[in-house]
């Protein structure tokens, strides 16, 4: 009998014993890890209670392909442990036996006895030297250098936490034209620039449902139209700067389809063709219109009526929502409404492969949030934090404000909310002395919330001054910059326009008694940042059939920087096209803010 087996230790903290592992399926894809001969790969932590095992077994004879997993105490005996691989081997084997001589009677394989360990046909040897059975498993585990498995006369050379993926899947919906990429890639000791990402196309249209021709490189993918009708296949070999793993595969479930085509950003694109360098950078504001609020009933039957489901559902719209924030070639990148799930196997993937890192932070307890990503190449982060700024109403001079409102209604109403503020403090790598405070926020939307938006900006600017000031404070030798992105869910004519372009607004303002249970009264505010709206005020940043005004800005220190470029935004006409946002073209509610910025001095 000839036998082929591939082992792999694994490191899951789980005391489960599975001794079959069926290809990983979902409603995305199929995948399947294709381990290498000869070798085996181990991972365990120093001090672990336990270590994992997993292997595939391939016999030519019986037809028997099959991968094993058990998670072992690594206090056990070498004997149980092998004793436990016998076992389930000869399990699977034996079955597949039985199986083949009911249907052939004369069928002379034997059946697989599982005394192998006694009679040496699977043991460990450590330097060329058979491991005593009854030591632990722990001993070896400490040092496994020059430890070697034998199963059936075959040697498997064994390596110590190479590089492993856990779990890798395909889009369910893959458009032509937009970028494509291993969704909910989870991986053990690998880095992801440094290891190999192919890609194939099955030609279903030629009827030839077995043949896969290679037609890309790279994380990121984008389909051409010859792709159209095609499934796709991605082979990863997982790398670090030492080592390499075993390849996994996965087919997607679903041809790619036709996408929409030309979309008005690829015509904004046109003005952002080329990186920035010096001190000059380019900063993105963008509400993406998180999922959690998309995919509803009420979404698609009152608000988004005019936009077809396929195009509300979040696979779709985040391809075009990737492809719009890769084309800005942006240095900034500041975004609202992101669901978790969408940063975490998403954006923060995909942009981390183009060389960006990014931080999060969901508002208190709900599964959307902020997220701010900025080039590596250009900046190095020195800190990042955040406020809810509900709980935290004792913010120096914030504090000061809110002791003088004396409206209980006002302040139950200010409190029940979940608007937080996120600041991520930069370092320019091409001027040293140069540190960008970048802040980014969301604020309340109610139409009848003027005064609770004006008292949470206030909080906001308050805020990123107040990191600002002891970033000045910490490193007096550089010149300290404040950005301060979001939704504000507030138009020019209102009062956070006012208080962070003029630095003051008045007790007077309209803004104090947009709701007449909750007027504020007696309260002004001021801040003491001199800034302005890089992209001024656009007639849309939000555009549906029932509602449409400017809510989202780039708020910069204007004695800081200078604009240099403002990237126009769409038409009236491209946004009424298909009668409001989202659309197949627009892929959320908002649009996305673009400009230059250049650093004086």
């Amino acid at each position: 009998m000839r036998n082929t087996i591939a082992i792999t230790f694994l490191t899951h903290k789980i005391h489960l014993i599975a001794p079959i592992l069926t290809p990983y399926r979902s409603k995305h894809s199929l995948s399947r890890h294709l381990l290498k001969m000869n070798e085996a790969f181990l991972r365990y932590e120093k001090g672990s209670d336990l270590f994992d095992i997993s292997f595939r077994y391939v016999d030519e004879v019986t037809k028997v392909d099959r991968q094993f997993n058990f998670s072992r105490q690594a206090a056990e005996s070498v004997n149980n442990f092998l004793k436990r691989i016998d076992t389930n081997v000869c399990k699977i084997v034996n079955k597949k036996i039985e199986r083949k001589r009911k249907k052939n009677a004369t069928l002379e394989t034997p059946v697989l006895i599982n005394d192998n360990v006694a009679n040496g046909k699977i043991m460990l040897m450590k330097n060329d030297v058979k491991v005593n059975g009854d030591a632990s498993c722990e001993s070896l585990l400490q040092d496994p250098a020059g430890l070697k498995l034998i199963i059936f006369e075959k040697t498997f050379l064994v390596k110590l936490n190479a590089p492993y993926i856990m779990r890798m899947s395909l889009p369910s919906s893959i458009l032509a034209g937009f970028p494509t990429y291993p969704s909910k890639f989870e991986c053990l000791y690998t880095d992801k620039k440094k290891s190999s990402f192919d890609w194939y196309k099955n030609d279903l249209v030629n009827n030839k449902p077995n043949s896969w021709t290679h037609i890309g490189n790279g994380y990121l993918y984008v389909p051409s139209v010859m792709d159209i009708g095609c499934r796709l296949k991605i082979n990863c070999e997982p790398r670090n700067e030492s080592d390499f793993g075993s390849r996994m595969e996965v087919e997607s479930k679903n041809v790619v389809e036709a996408g929409p085509g030309q979309c008005p950003f690829d015509t904004r694109h046109q003005f952002t063709k080329h990186k920035l360098s010096g001190k000059s950078f380019r900063i993105i504001c963008y509400n993406i219109l998180a999922d959690t609020y998309a995919d509803s009933d009420f979404s698609k039957d009152v608000l988004f009526p005019y936009c077809p489901p396929y195009a509300l559902d979040m696979d779709y719209r985040k391809q075009l929502i990737l492809k719009e924030i890769i084309g800005f070639n942006g240095d900034l990148i500041c975004l609202q409404e992101v669901d978790k799930s969408i940063f975490e196997y998403d954006l923060l993937p995909s942009l981390y492969m183009l060389n960006y890192d990014g931080v999060f932070i969901t508002k208190n307890e709900i599964s959307e949030g902020l997220a701010t990503f900025f080039n590596q190449d250009r900046f190095e982060k020195l800190g990042f934090e955040y406020s809810i700024m509900s709980q935290n109403v004792d913010l120096p001079k914030f504090a000061t404000v809110w002791s003088k409102i004396d409206n209980e209604k006002l302040k139950e109403r200010f409190l029940s909310r979940n608007t937080t503020i996120q600041v991520t403090t930069l370092r320019s790598k091409e001027n040293r002395s140069e540190i960008l405070i970048v802040g980014n926020t969301h604020l309340y939307f109610k139409p009848d919330a003027d005064h609770i938006r004006l008292l949470q900006g206030y909080y906001a600017i308050t805020y990123v001054h107040k990191i600002a000031k002891r970033i000045r404070e910490e490193v007096p030798e550089c010149n300290v910059s404040v950005i301060l992105c979001g939704d504000f869910n507030s138009v020019p004519e209102c009062g956070i326009y006012q208080l962070m372009t003029k630095n003051y607004v008045p007790e007077t303002c309209e803004d104090w008694k947009s709701n007449t249970e909750e007027a504020i009264k007696n309260i002004s505010l001021t801040q003491d940042l001199c800034m302005s709206s890089a992209c001024g005020t656009p007639e849309y940043t939000n555009y549906t059939p029932e509602f449409s005004a400017c809510l989202d800005y780039i708020f910069y220190e204007k004695d800081k920087f200078e604009v240099e470029q403002v990237v126009p935004m769409p038409s009236k006409e491209e946004l009424t096209l298909n009668t409001g946002l989202p659309s197949v073209v627009f892929p959320s509610d908002h649009i996305s803010l673009c400009a230059d910025l250049k650093l004086k001095g």
